[in-house]
């Protein structure tokens, strides 16, 4: 029985192993809780309708992908609806603004 090796034997132990290279996700750690909704208010602060965000009524792609990205600022209390507009409802950024 002495004859034969310990197979655990040659497994280097952990604090002569070379640590494994680990890349967090860039996007995760870089990207601000912010949204698209709230890029582009920040060009136009003075209030944009929903399709004039997606950049026409006929972007119904991209109107389905900011609804609920405008849903989740006006909820924040970062975007606030303020008027009507060609039957649309206008948005405007109060992030920035403080109490009056």
């Amino acid at each position: 029985m002495s004859d034969i090796e310990d197979p655990s034997a040659d497994i280097e132990p952990e604090e002569k192993r070379p640590a494994r290279m680990v890349f967090a996700d860039k996007s995760k750690t870089d990207k601000t809780p912010e949204n698209k909704v709230l890029r582009l208010l920040e060009k136009n602060p003075l209030g944009m309708t929903l399709p004039e965000m997606a950049g026409g009524p006929r972007q119904v792609k991209k109107l389905k992908t900011l609804r609920p990205m405008l849903a989740e600022a006006i909820r924040l209390g970062l975007v606030m609806p303020v008027s009507q507009r060609a039957g649309s409802t206008v948005y405007r950024l109060v992030k920035n603004l403080g109490p009056r």
